[in-house]
């Protein structure tokens, strides 16, 4: 199983350089075809292997509502929706730098510390990491242009609930739907 733990200032004073540094070894960033930079992989995943975990206990304590993030200048594609109307700036992260793809290779496991990326499928070495921005994004103003260039590519980023019935299903079953995602669908079905 591949581990990248993200930490804090501090966890990089107790460490020794070395130790740090190899965790950071196979993972990198690197320009797109189409997007700017992403984040790769230099080592071959196996499908379900954690490829990337951020762990901090301050993570969601960043989150801010959305219009306080664009008067601060961040765009829709800057930002990472953890609520309803709470939103992630960048943080310095490598996770800054993963794109979306209507074809995803990974998807996220976000909890109260930080989150955990997920590989859907084998990876290859070498291989930009993806996941699906859908599957963490319920907000009308988030809207944006696709340009994964994937076969199956919906073409525009929209929220969750506007995915094919199907697509939300294989999402939600494999846990990678923002907890408050998961809670208003659950809610919003109608009982049997």
């Amino acid at each position: 199983m591949l581990i990248h733990k993200h930490s804090t200032n501090n966890d990089f004073i107790c460490e020794k350089p070395q130790t740090k540094l190899a965790q950071y070894t196979y993972l990198y960033v690197a320009p797109t075809d189409r997007c700017g930079f992403g984040l790769f992989t230099a080592r071959t995943v196996s499908v379900n292997d954690i490829v990337l975990r951020v762990e901090d206990p301050h993570y969601l304590s960043r989150a801010t509502p959305r219009a306080h993030l664009t008067q601060l200048g961040f765009g829709h594609a800057d930002i990472f929706q953890v609520g309803h109307d709470l939103f992630l700036p960048p943080y310095g992260g490598l996770d800054d730098f993963t794109n979306h793809s209507c074809d995803p290779n990974c998807g996220l496991r976000v909890n109260h510390a930080g989150f955990d990326m997920l590989a859907l499928r084998d990876i290859a070495a070498g291989e930009e990491l993806t996941y699906d921005y859908s599957t963490h994004q319920q907000h009308p103003l988030e809207d944006m242009a696709c340009q994964c260039g994937s076969p199956n590519c919906r073409g525009v980023v929209r929220s969750f609930s506007t995915l094919p019935e199907p697509l939300r299903q294989r999402y939600l079953g494999l846990g990678v739907v923002a907890g408050f995602i998961t809670e208003s669908a659950t809610r919003s079905r109608p009982s049997r």
